[in-house]
């Protein structure tokens, strides 16, 4: 091996790690994806991760959040430019990008979101600019995994636009006292209103609050299931990784509503057990998977 490739290993290998070190409802590059797709996803995750961390870090002020991710949009830029990177997230990335032929958009689009947060006081007044932010912080992951398995149509792209956006709001939904402890609010002004809620501060005091968030899983079941039918559009291990990422999906808004979405008292979370049950029905509703564990040629 050339000391290039172990490099390249070695950079993905790191992507790995960052990947597997911080809890998500579903596990990033789980067992339904193929092997050979997998480090891919780590890569995208990695970059992902990192630039939403810059934009998290309570430690430091917005210029200074800001700073770290306009360094990263310049390393973007560097290896869309055919510049070789020297970071290892960037590294793995380039050799992502030029497997699958990315696109530059949805990775500014994303960076968009990051700086968007990194500036504090997120508020939205309606559902609108709400979808605004959506359109920047979750759409673009969808297409990026759809031009990993060779997807990309405006079909497909609509119907994973939907997936993706609900579950970045579930998520919202999830992160909401420690959101809205440290100025961000993901509830649309038009959504709390209604229920006397004068301003964003009061949100987290409000005993209208369960209700509010019970509202918000009624219009997000709605989001994910206009999405639905890309899951039986696809092939192979993506239709089974679909499948598990929207089981994930609606276990957890089931969970939520058990709460009586009072999400401010605790944060809901998928145990791990719960997580390998989505992956095990996702397995044993394929023809092509076998007691065994065996795959069948082609997924």
């Amino acid at each position: 091996m050339s000391k290039t490739n172990e490099t390249l290993d070695e950079a993905y290998a790191e992507c790995r790690r960052i990947a597997l070190g911080h809890y998500e409802n579903f596990p990033v590059g789980s067992l339904l994806i193929p092997r050979n797709l997998r480090k891919h996803l780590f890569a995208l995750y990695a970059f992902l991760r990192s630039a939403d961390d810059f934009a998290d870090l309570t430690t430091r002020t917005s210029s200074e959040r800001l700073r770290l991710l306009q360094d990263w949009r310049a390393k973007l830029a560097s290896i869309y430019d055919g510049t070789i990177p020297e970071d290892p997230i960037f590294l793995a990335l380039l050799d992502t990008i030029q497997e699958f032929d990315l696109l530059r958009t949805p990775f500014e689009l994303l960076l968009d979101a990051f700086e968007f947060d990194a500036r504090g006081e997120v508020r939205f007044e309606t559902y609108e600019d709400l979808h605004w932010y959506t359109q920047r912080s979750a759409e673009p992951v969808g297409q990026l995994v759809l031009a990993l398995f060779g997807y990309r149509d405006a079909e497909r792209i609509e119907w994973s636009n939907n997936i993706c956006s609900a579950l970045q709001l579930i998520n919202f939904l999830q992160d909401a006292k420690e959101d809205l402890c440290t100025g961000r609010c993901y509830f649309p002004r038009q959504a709390f209103q209604k229920f006397g809620i004068a301003n964003e501060k009061e949100i987290i005091s409000s005993e209208q609050f369960g209700t509010l968030v019970l509202q918000e899983c009624d219009r997000i079941e709605e989001i994910l299931r206009k999405g639905m039918p890309l899951v039986e559009s696809v092939s192979g291990r993506l239709k089974l990784e679909l499948r598990a990422v929207v089981s994930g999906a609606r276990l957890m808004l089931g969970k939520i509503r058990a709460m009586n979405g009072r999400t401010i008292d605790a944060r809901p979370k998928l145990s791990t057990l719960e997580k390998r049950r989505i992956l095990f029905d996702a397995m044993r509703k394929s023809p092509s998977f076998q007691g065994g564990g065996q795959w069948s040629n082609g997924v």
